[in-house]
């Protein structure tokens, strides 16, 4: 017995919400039995006692049984139910569509000559008014030919019988038209070319256990694996059979898995798959060293762990790279990739490579440091402090002892950074390279220009006017700078 529910009382006298788009979009076009139907359905959906069922719905609305699950088929066809099963009798309640275009007024004469042909495919059945208007809807939304729509019909006709449902016809049209397929010409090509997959198919469904006739879903995934991804039949038979009780539609899923992780070889795949249970235990090792828990790794092994190692990392280079996420306080999966990312464009992708550059890293950082504090700056490293120290060193050459003799120089300044910028800047224009030639400049005009730092900077570019040669000649120089 559930632990709270509602007296037979309150659950009699609450309320039963229709969807606004089924009174505007589908009331209007239904028989009265078929609204019936329907609405009381939806009423038993909220109750769950042995009042929910067939039985309760013929004895009430007085409705034979098979009337009831014919007019449930025609629900399911406008995709407002789904029958589950039909021993015992099983309908899932879905949401109202809502389409713009749904029961369009078109005029009649539009489709005259198509409601003829459909209905002379058709001939094991009268089409309905609402499945003309799901043709409509078709047509008026994709641009989809008329007549192409009919060829598509008789496709699925001659394959099916002439009682094929029409959802099925649609589902053959929209993959067509979404691929760009919408004129009889080039429908009728393609649906002749689906016969080429047969002889394969036939082979697959042998690999699946599969006994059913070939339909042109299954045509179009196998040309999607072969054609649009380059697998061969040899692979996926090799998929199929590895896997038990296999649909179409979950290899498909595990070809895509496969084509996402870059694997297209038989080889390739058993590889991954007998490596399985050692990328767990590594993926459950790397979430243990950043500190983070996840309760599946499926999606971490196939999204993130399995590129890594295709770009070269291995087991010890990705904890070392997950150790250093955790001192950076990095504490996810994504800011890990991030990371390993970042390792892989510099070309570090073995732990003995990342070591050593984590080591010069750590060895560059301390000597900013002794900069920074040479400079009067008692602070951490920052990212600008690495890109200046790298313009320093390599861009312009100089040592530790020159920058450490200019940060002395500028202790006291108003921003001490942009004025070891300058002092650098006017040795490398003088070509000062040692601390002996730098301190033969004379201290005492640093300071004075250390005093006069702001009013120089307004003056400067007042001082002089240059002629448009002379500009046109600095930028013609600046193009020439490496940077």
């Amino acid at each position: 017995m559930a632990f709270c529910s509602f007296s037979r009382d309150l659950a009699d006298s609450s309320y039963t919400t229709v969807d606004n788009v089924f009174i505007t979009n589908y009331l209007p076009d239904a028989p009265a039995r078929y609204v019936d139907v329907y609405l009381f359905g939806l009423y038993l959906c909220g109750k769950n006692t042995t009042d929910n069922s067939l039985d309760t719905m013929s004895r009430v609305l007085n409705i034979d049984k098979e009337d009831i699950l014919t007019i449930y088929t025609y629900w399911e066809e406008l995709g407002l139910v789904s029958i589950l099963q039909k021993t015992p009798y099983e309908v899932y309640y879905l949401p109202v569509r809502s389409d713009d275009v749904v029961l369009k007024k078109i005029k009649p004469q539009k489709y005259r000559q198509f409601n003829k042909d459909m209905q002379g495919v058709l001939t094991d059945r009268l089409i309905s008014t609402n499945e003309y208007n799901e043709y409509y809807i078709f047509l008026e939304t994709t641009f989809f030919e008329p007549k192409a729509l009919v060829a598509v019909a008789k496709y699925c006709a001659e394959r099916k019988g002439g009682d094929i449902n029409y959802p099925y016809i649609l589902k053959v049209a929209r993959n067509l038209s979404d691929s760009g397929i919408k004129t009889l010409e080039a429908v009728e090509e393609k649906l002749a070319t689906t016969v080429k997959y047969t002889d394969d198919i036939k082979l697959l469904f042998a690999s699946l256990g599969i006994k059913r006739a070939i339909e042109y879903e299954d045509r179009r995934l196998f040309e999607k694996w072969t054609d649009g991804m380059g697998y061969d039949l040899a692979t996926i038979r090799y998929v199929a059979q590895k896997s038990k009780n296999l649909s179409m539609d979950r290899l498909n899923a595990k070809i895509e898995k496969y084509y996402k992780l870059g694997m297209f070889s038989e080889k390739e795949i058993a590889n991954y798959e007998s490596n399985r249970e050692e990328l767990y235990n590594l993926a459950k090792e790397l979430n243990k060293i950043i500190g983070v828990y996840y309760q599946s790794l499926d999606y971490i092994l196939e999204d993130y762990l399995t590129p890594w190692l295709q770009k070269g990392f291995d087991g010890d280079s990705l904890k070392l790279i997950a150790k250093y996420c955790f001192k950076q306080n990095i504490r996810s999966v994504d800011g890990m990739n991030s990371a390993v990312n970042g390792f892989y464009k510099k070309g570090l992708t073995s732990a003995q490579a990342i070591a050593e550059y984590t080591a010069a890293t750590v060895s560059r950082d301390e000597s900013i440091k002794t900069v920074l504090q040479n400079a009067g700056l008692v602070r951490g490293v920052s990212s600008s402090d690495r890109a200046n120290y790298k313009t320093w060193t390599e861009a312009w050459g100089f040592d530790d002892e020159v920058i450490n003799y200019a940060a002395s120089l500028s202790v006291g300044a108003n921003n001490p950074t942009a004025y070891m910028n300058r002092i650098l800047s006017d040795f490398k224009t003088k070509n000062i390279y040692s601390v002996e030639e730098a301190k033969k400049q004379t201290v005492n005009s640093l300071k004075q220009s250390k005093e006069t730092e702001k009013e120089k900077s307004k003056k400067d570019y007042r001082e002089r006017e240059y002629t448009r040669e002379e500009l046109d000649a600095l930028f013609d120089n600046l193009d020439d700078v490496e940077i």
